[in-house]
């Protein structure tokens, strides 16, 4: 009896043991590994578009590799904004560019956003962050809709359109005929004035134009009693104008409340100080110029290889 009391004693200490790690597992959570990027894009279903995309550009392996990457995700609504309504007519070399435009190396979630250029691993075309009261911009105009959402191999966060890589610079787009009804004056004076080189260069930091319409020449031509050929003539006067139009930096509508009233500085302050500039928000985007007032900014984020354009609908003249 004694040996067999022995026997039991060790044996009931095992099954107690056994019972209460049983009874611990039974209790504890089940914990499912993240899914790397790739794997959370292909569980949501607002992002079936892109994930087609990826597989068409031959991008799904690249995606679940270790990174870690930092991916702006356009849902489906996005790719219907962005009038790409099928990928039929996109090829693979045609679909890349766009796609790893989305993609930045290592983790940057919502807390760590800062305004300014955030390069991509599409080494040709960084993209520009704007954070305002309102929220992260893109570009200018992509708004980032959902922040943070964790994978394995990184962050995604969702934006309400497609960021599509700009293709021309500056003076190519005022230049393009399909712009000529805008700024075809705008184009003429530049060449005129011999500035066309400088603003299809490419800048350290690109290039904000604020682009007068062919209506707001027309305007003041009349109203000064002038003409083209007469502004041509003076090209002293012509590029002291053309310059006060041209902010050395990339200036995006989303980064306007951040300036605020402050006084921003045009390519023209190198040769005259006093040729500066402000914004003015109240009842709609306006510049203010020394010279002539204020000026409607009607078009905004046109953006180019080397900078952004947006159109205004007066003329801005310094103090002379």
């Amino acid at each position: 009896m004694k040996n067999l009391r022995k026997l039991i004693a060790p044996l009931s200490i095992v099954f107690v043991a056994v019972m209460a790690l049983t009874s611990c597992k039974k209790d504890d959570p089940v914990v499912t590994p993240p899914k790397d990027i790739v794997g959370v894009a292909l569980a949501d279903n607002q992002f079936s578009t892109l994930t087609a995309a990826l597989t068409k550009a031959d991008l799904v392996k690249t995606l679940q590799g270790a990174g870690p990457f930092t991916v702006f995700a356009p849902n489906n609504a996005a790719f219907t904004k962005a009038k790409i309504t099928s990928l039929d007519g996109l090829s693979k070399e045609a679909l890349t560019p766009i796609l790893t435009a989305h993609v930045l190396s290592g983790t940057v979630r919502a807390a760590d956003v800062r305004s300014g250029t955030a390069p991509t691993v599409n080494t040709a075309n960084p993209i520009y962050l704007s954070k305002n009261a309102d929220g992260v911009f893109i570009n200018g105009k992509i708004k980032v809709i959902a922040t943070d959402v964790t994978a394995s191999n990184g962050v995604i966060h969702v934006i309400d359109d497609v960021i599509i890589p700009p293709t021309q610079n500056i003076v190519q787009i005022a230049a393009d005929p399909a712009n000529a009804s805008s700024f075809s004056e705008l184009k003429d004076l530049v060449i005129a004035a011999g500035l066309d080189g400088t603003l299809a260069a490419a800048a350290a930091k690109g290039y904000t134009v604020l682009a007068p319409t062919n209506t707001a020449f027309q305007d003041l031509y009349k109203g000064a009693g002038t003409s083209k050929a007469a502004l041509i003539a003076n090209k002293t006067l012509l590029t002291r104008v053309l310059l006060y139009h041209v902010v050395e930096d990339r200036v995006f509508s989303t980064d306007l409340p951040n300036v605020g009233a402050a006084e921003v500085s045009t390519v023209g302050t190198k040769t005259n100080a006093a040729d500066k500039l402000t914004f003015d928000l109240a009842g709609g985007a306006k510049v203010k110029a020394t010279g002539s007032g204020n000026s409607n900014i009607i078009i905004t984020n046109v953006l180019a290889t080397n900078g952004v354009i947006h159109a205004i609908d007066k003329v801005l003249i310094p103090k002379l």
